[in-house]
């Protein structure tokens, strides 16, 4: 679905990404482009929701093939309250729970990045280790740039 051109290494993406969000006001955190539409701050928690999923799709996959772990992104944003939280505490979650999923898809053994889980809420839609870990940063990419570009 994404595709992962991050040209530099993962603790740099994050890091320097880091810096950019840092430079938004609370104002621009908390604005909404449209009141059915996500602000920087929900934008950055579906971020946070991905890799909480994504993280338990590694570690599963490897021990169950085949399980599907789905994620239903409104009602994670909704219910997490993100709009309310802290933008520094967001921020500072962001960084650690992406330097945690790196860390976590550096340790998975070769032969085990060929297994599959199943991410549809509705059908059955396998996908490779492999290919969830690339499309993970292309999905940062993606809602970062969404970040950036977000006008009230």
């Amino acid at each position: 679905m994404y595709s992962n051109t991050i040209t530099t290494s993962i603790p740099e993406f994050i890091e320097d990404n880091l810096a950019t969000l840092s430079t938004f006001s609370d104002r621009e955190w908390e604005e909404k482009p449209a009141p059915d539409k996500w602000s920087r701050k929900e934008i950055l928690g579906h971020l946070i929701d991905s890799a909480m999923t994504n993280i338990r799709r590694l570690i599963v996959t490897q021990n169950q093939q085949n399980e599907k772990i789905t994620y239903q992104q409104n009602e994670w944003v909704h219910f997490s309250d993100y709009q309310h939280m802290d933008i520094q505490d967001l921020m500072t979650l962001w960084k650690l729970i992406n330097f945690h999923y790196h860390r976590i898809s550096k340790t998975i053994p070769t032969e085990s990045l060929s297994y599959t889980t199943d991410t549809d809420n509705e059908t059955v839609s396998l996908k490779t280790l492999s290919f969830l870990i690339d499309d993970y940063w292309g999905h940062q990419q993606h809602h970062l740039g969404q970040i950036y570009i977000v006008t009230p």
